[in-house]
C-alpha cells in the first residue's frame, strides 16, 4: 500500500486532514508492533506492574522486614525482619538481616531480593525511599487491555529543535508533591490543528528526548496526570517527528507505587490532542 493511501485510510472523516511529512508503507504495523512491545514491558517481572509498595526513608535507622509497623513493610511472605536502611544526613546504607536469607543483589542502589519480591533503593528530590516489586504478582497477568484512540496521521508531525542553553533545568513537580530540578535538553516547536506550539524536551537517553505534556483531553479521556511521548533525537539540521499516536499514560496511570513527574503549566497544550492511550480506567 503506498503512503498516500495510508494517509487517506487513517483520515478518513477528518476535516482538512493534512500530514507535512511521508508515511511509511508499514506504518499500521509498526504502531500495533509497538503497542504489543509496551503492554509486555508493563508486564515483565521488572515492569509497573510488579510494584507493591513505595516506603519513604526517615532521618536515622529504618527497619524493613513483613512485621507490622516497620519504616519499609514488605508483603507477608518476606522475613519479618529483612534488612536495615540508615539515612544520615542524605547517604544512606543499607544492610540485610543476618540470617533472613535475604539477598544482596546490587549495593549501589541497595537493591535485595528474597523469593519473588525485589525491593531497590531510589532518590527523589533528595528524599530517599524504598520500591518494592512481587515478580510474580498474579494481578500482572489479568491487567485490562489499554484503549487508543483511532490511529490518526495528522498527529504525526514534523519538530524543529532549540537546545538548551548549557546546562539548563526547571522545576518540576511529581505525584507525591515534590518539587526538584531537572535539567533539560532544549525546545521542540510544532503546528498542531492550525497552531504554534512548543514542549519542553528532556533527555530521553542516547536516542531520544522526552515529552510530558497535558492537552485539553487531560483529566477527561485521558489520564489526569498528562501523558509521555519520546521522539527521536533531532537530526543535523534540528528537524525531528511528534507522533501523538504513541503518547501513553505515565506509570502513575498503572500503580501508586510510582513517582511520575508532572506536566508543567508552560507543557499544557490549548488543542485536544486526540491520539495515543485513553485513560486507564
Amino acid at each position: 500500500m503506498k503512503p498516500i493511501y495510508i494517509v487517506l485510510l487513517f483520515c478518513l472523516g477528518a476535516i482538512a486532514c493534512k500530514s507535512p511529512i511521508s508515511i511509511p508503507g508499514d506504518y499500521e504495523a509498526g504502531e500495533m508492533a509497538w503497542r504489543d512491545t509496551r503492554m509486555a514491558e508493563l508486564l515483565a517481572p521488572n515492569g509497573w506492574m510488579s510494584l507493591v509498595g513505595l516506603h519513604w526513608l526517615n532521618e536515622g535507622v529504618n527497619t524493613c522486614g513483613s512485621a507490622p509497623g516497620l519504616q519499609v513493610e514488605l508483603p507477608a511472605e518476606a522475613p519479618t525482619l529483612a534488612a536495615h536502611y540508615t539515612l544520615t544526613h542524605g547517604h544512606v546504607q543499607c544492610e540485610p538481616v543476618p540470617g533472613s536469607e535475604v539477598v544482596s543483589l546490587s549495593a549501589d542502589n541497595c537493591t535485595m531480593g528474597y523469593g519473588s519480591l525485589v525491593w531497590t533503593l531510589i532518590e527523589r528530590g533528595g528524599r530517599y525511599g524504598v520500591r518494592v516489586r512481587d515478580t510474580l504478582l498474579p494481578t500482572r497477568i489479568r491487567v485490562r487491555t489499554i484503549e487508543y484512540y483511532p490511529l490518526n496521521t495528522q498527529y504525526r508531525v514534523a519538530a524543529k529543535w532549540t537546545p538548551a542553553a548549557g546546562s539548563d533545568s526547571v522545576a518540576m513537580r511529581n505525584v507525591w508533591d515534590m518539587t526538584y530540578n531537572v535539567p533539560i535538553a532544549g525546545q521542540l516547536h510544532f503546528q498542531l490543528d492550525g497552531q504554534q506550539h512548543t514542549l519542553t524536551a528532556l533527555d530521553g537517553g542516547p536516542d531520544e528526548l522526552f515529552l510530558i505534556f497535558a492537552d485539553a483531553t487531560t483529566g477527561d479521556a485521558t489520564y489526569g496526570g498528562g501523558r509521555y511521548l519520546y521522539c527521536p533525537k533531532p537530526d543535523a539540521k534540528g528537524q525531528t517527528i511528534l507522533d501523538f499516536n504513541r503518547a501513553h499514560n505515565p506509570p502513575c496511570a498503572f500503580t501508586p507505587y510510582a513517582t511520575c513527574l508532572l506536566p508543567r503549566a508552560e507543557d499544557h497544550l490549548s488543542v485536544a490532542v486526540q491520539a495515543g492511550e485513553l485513560g486507564y480506567k
